[in-house]
């Protein structure tokens, strides 16, 4: 995820990136400094941070044909979704459809570089948020992020500084009558981040949970454990309540080619994994509300009025993908008159998505980022977790 502010997006990517051209949309697909994916040179499917020469393309990796779809067990927090921090137009999406979400997490908090202080983030304990909240019997779970990742690696690297943002956020979710907090703390891709980040997150899980509060994560999407970054699956799934998995960003904006944002097969390898933890209840999938072209930004239903002619739903690009082989699915691109080929997702691509992961257990539904939904996509969350 990256950092924006309501009708600018300031985008930091792990390599050099395309002057960006400012739109006044919802921000940019993040609430934290970089892309979900791995640094520039590393596997973005496992988040090995090796050699740098991008692997050879092998045969097509090709999803598991999901099975109908089980009936979920009676849960809560299945239906969710991101507010970028100060995104007028997201706040106003959620006031006019609170009664589609059962959480909300409003970026409303960012870490200070002590690694402990919270400072405010956005609109904070918006009125107008929290009154739709209250009428929708909706549960607000703020998502808290870092400007940078050596604020992260501060906290996560002291106990007595850990101790002291657990307090911080354990209070903040006290006072403020919140029903826990979101972490959505991103760019560890270091072997020696894993012990500080996973005791963090543990001693986190135990604070808020002895206050009657809740626990949830924004992961980024690996597809296996090669222990070479802070994200152990296995063990922040044993301590966290929710998992949102931001299942976007195998190609974003910035990188040296565009394509698809999540192909199909890579989303299965990613939950996969995630079932492997033994909790795949707790994992929630999380999809793109957004397209990407080169060097330009806008929301799905946006590049959908954009295009020239029909959309194109099928790509060969992942037969040469550097990044890997995987099959892409339904993916959607079309040529627009201003801003060249763009990338995106529709409903039925979500739709698609959505049903391989509930194939692995699968516990609901959650999008980057509020704000012009698509057509259709809040009666296709509703018909698979009503």
């Amino acid at each position: 995820m990256r950092n924006s502010y309501a009708g600018v997006a300031i985008l930091l990517f792990a390599c050099s990136s395309p002057t960006v051209t400012t739109v006044t949309t919802p921000p940019a697909p993040s609430t934290g400094d970089t892309s979900t994916s791995p640094p520039a040179g590393a596997d973005p499917q496992t988040g090995d941070s090796g050699s740098t020469t991008p692997t050879t393309p092998t045969t097509p990796t090709t999803p598991t044909t999901p099975t109908t779809p089980t009936t979920p067990v009676a849960l809560s927090h299945r239906r969710c979704g991101w507010i970028g921090g100060g995104d007028t137009v997201g706040e106003a999406s959620f006031i006019a459809n609170a009664a589609q979400f059962e959480y909300i997490h409003p970026k409303w908090y960012s870490l200070q570089p002590d690694g402990i202080a919270a400072r405010n983030a956005g609109n904070t304990d918006l009125a107008s948020v929290v009154a739709a909240a209250k009428a929708h019997g909706v549960r607000i779970m703020p998502l808290i992020d870092a400007d940078d990742v050596d604020r992260v690696r501060v906290l996560i690297n002291e106990p007595q500084t850990r101790t002291a943002h657990v307090k911080v956020l354990t209070d903040l979710a006290k006072t403020h009558g919140y029903a826990g907090f979101d972490i959505d703390y991103e760019r560890l891709w270091q072997a020696s981040d894993r012990a500080g980040f996973v005791a963090f997150f543990h001693e986190l899980a135990v604070s808020l949970h002895a206050a009657g509060k809740e626990l949830s994560i924004a992961l980024p999407p690996i597809t296996q454990d090669n222990h070479d970054n802070a994200y152990d699956f296995q063990a922040l799934a044993a301590d966290a309540d929710v998992l949102h998995v931001m299942g976007y960003d195998f190609h974003y904006l910035g990188m040296d080619h565009l394509g698809p944002l999540a192909p199909l097969a890579w989303i299965d390898a990613v939950f996969t994994h995630a079932e492997s933890t033994g909790h795949r209840e707790k994992f929630i999938l999380g999809l793109a509300n957004y397209a990407i072209g080169s060097g330009y930004y806008t929301t799905a239903r946006d590049a959908l009025a954009q295009c020239v002619g029909t959309p194109a739903t099928t790509t060969t690009h992942m037969s040469v993908c550097p990044l890997g082989n995987y099959a892409p699915g339904r993916v959607l691109s079309c040529n627009t008159a201003s801003h060249g080929t763009l990338w995106f997702e529709d409903v039925a691509s979500m739709e698609e998505k959505l049903k391989l992961a509930i194939s692995h257990g699968a516990r609901g539904i959650s999008y980057w980022t509020l704000g012009d939904e698509i057509p259709g996509y809040f009666a296709m969350t509703q018909h698979y977790f009503p």
